[in-house]
């Protein structure tokens, strides 16, 4: 039964893509896209294999606990109706009659700072339980719908501003192994890059002036979304949405400015929020995040520690670490890391490539794409400077580096391509030429 269910939803969902405006794109053939989709099915059934059958260590896979965590959730609502309501919505979700469902589930209660977004996983998989049977890899195929979606939704925005190098673009986009490794499986980053992408494609529109009340609806829900997924990304990307309304119509040093000037000003009121209320001080956000995966890798990730700096709770110490933060978690793992477990090994080895890509640019740079950069440039610059000295900062583990920083690559592929000279590129690769000036969204 499941190999059949994966099959009947894939083919749903390539038919949906296949008659959808949506997905029709003037640069990419219909055919690219669904392959894209079947290559991010794969990856999560690659992913679901290695944990449930190579590794078969429920204790530390995220991926098999909240699968069985929402079985038991899922499993309430033959019992209790009410019970399964009050967890499922949140409302009522602190009925004491509930904790026992809790105790039995292995990410529901945790001692994460601010919000707990391991719940929102958790309660994805129970719906989807309603259409998979309870099988894994159709939850992967659902998952990857949702994952597709999104990614497919920033693409369109990056590639409207880079519209002849939408070809090179979405190759990497939906090729780069680490994307598609952890950004297809049932896990979080999945549903991340989902709101990410719809949130960043609805502003978008609504920014050209396309008011219709679907994006606005949208960009509420993504931002919903987002505030219990990954709630460091929605303070991230708040006062780049900010700018980019402001420096809409501007480009080059006026739009790096205010900027600049809008993220510092967030920056400094974030570490001074304590001086309001003490349950919010971003400095001791920031350790606490930090202590609490120190005692995890020492647990469940004791391969793959490295050793980095203690942070004090103050934001004096924050910023001093934040340039080797952020170096660390662009540049590793690395070449120093090859004796790492399989995933490591291999996520250093496409960093070394990446670092090779990065010289090869100089022979492709175009010095006119290098002076024109507008709002969405410096947006995406943004995003991947903040995210990565956040991850740097609290992440002392390489394998969870790895998973995390993969929100920021289609940002960072955004910045990498549109450095490149789209003639000598054509020339040298005619498949990824594409002379067109504009793409619909």
């Amino acid at each position: 039964m499941e190999p059949l269910l994966v099959f009947a939803y894939s083919a749903l969902f390539i038919f949906l893509v296949h008659k959808s405006r949506f997905f029709r794109m003037p640069a990419i053939p219909l055919s690219w896209m669904q392959l894209a989709f079947l290559a991010k099915v794969l990856a999560g059934c690659v992913l679901g294999w290695l944990y449930f059958d190579y590794y078969q260590d429920e204790h530390t896979s995220d991926t098999i606990k909240f699968f069985n965590d929402s079985n038991i959730l899922f499993n309430v609502l033959r019992k209790e109706p009410i019970h399964f309501l009050q967890m499922f919505t949140g409302i009522g979700g602190n009925d004491p009659a509930l904790r026992p469902y809790y105790e039995s589930m292995s990410t529901w209660l945790n001692t994460d700072v601010l919000f707990n977004d391991n719940k929102t996983i958790v309660r994805l998989n129970t719906l989807f339980r309603f259409f998979s049977l309870g099988h894994y890899y159709v939850h992967v195929v659902l998952m990857n719908m949702i994952s597709f979606t999104g990614m497919f939704c920033l693409y369109k925005v990056l590639s409207r501003h880079a519209p002849s190098r939408s070809r090179l673009m979405f190759i990497l986009l939906f090729a780069l192994p680490s994307l598609l490794f952890w950004g297809s499986g049932v896990l979080k980053d999945s549903l991340l890059l989902f709101a990410l992408g719809t949130l960043v494609h609805s502003f978008d529109s609504l920014v050209r002036g396309e008011r219709r009340l679907s994006y606005k609806l949208i960009f509420c829900a993504s931002l919903f979304l987002l505030l219990f997924t990954k709630f460091y990304v929605i303070l991230t990307v708040l006062p780049g949405l900010a700018a980019w309304i402001f420096t809409r119509h501007a480009s080059g040093w006026k739009t790096a400015k205010l900027f600049f000037v809008m993220y510092t000003g967030f920056i400094a009121v974030g570490f001074n929020l304590y001086r309001l209320d003490d349950k919010y001080d971003l400095s001791d956000l920031i350790y606490y995040k930090q202590r609490n995966f120190f005692v995890q890798s020492d647990i469940m990730s004791p391969g793959s520690r490295i050793e980095i700096p203690t942070i004090a709770p103050s934001a004096m110490s924050i910023l001093i670490n934040a340039p080797s933060a952020f170096a660390r978690t662009l540049f590793r793992p690395g070449p120093m890391d090859f004796s790492g477990n399989i995933l490591v090994r291999l996520a250093a080895v496409e960093n070394t490539i990446f670092l090779v890509a990065l010289v090869l640019l100089l022979l492709f740079f175009g010095k006119r794409q290098a002076t024109h950069f507008e709002s969405i440039h410096f947006f995406c610059l943004s995003c991947v400077l903040i995210i990565l000295t956040l991850i740097g900062l609290i992440t002392p583990v390489l394998g969870a580096m790895v998973r995390y920083k993969v929100v920021v690559f289609p940002f960072l592929i955004f910045l990498v391509v549109s450095f490149i000279d789209p003639q000598r590129l054509g020339q040298r690769f005619r498949f990824l030429a594409d002379t067109r000036d504009t793409v619909r969204s």
